[in-house]
């Protein structure tokens, strides 16, 4: 999902004063790759909400193919598609006990 949001993001980078010139489609790269790169790192940093930024990625994917220059040239919304599926299917696991940190539960 990063990787989808700086591609689509880096394909329009130019001034502000331009962007907006240009349209919707370079204004909307910039917003779609943002929140892709945002959702990136709410996945990696909280894997509980992995379901919600999965659908949310695909759903932005699939958004950016109309709105923003072919999703950053189809390349943009086959990440995120692929990001937010596997984000979508992930299953946290975890860590098993460490062997020699045994704790003490007298309460001494």
């Amino acid at each position: 999902m990063i990787a989808s949001g700086v591609v689509m993001a880096s394909l329009v980078a130019m001034p502000v004063e331009l962007m907006v010139h240009t349209g919707v489609g370079t204004v909307s790269s910039v917003l779609f790759g943002g929140m892709l790169v945002v959702l990136g790192l709410v996945t990696w940093f909280t894997p509980a909400q992995h379901v919600i930024t999965g659908s949310l990625a695909g759903f932005l994917g699939l958004g950016a193919l109309v709105l923003s220059n072919l999703g950053g040239l189809v390349v943009g919304t086959l990440l995120a598609l692929v990001g937010g599926g596997l984000a979508f299917a992930w299953r946290p696991v975890a860590r098993p006990p460490r062997r020699g940190a045994r704790r003490d539960r007298s309460g001494a």
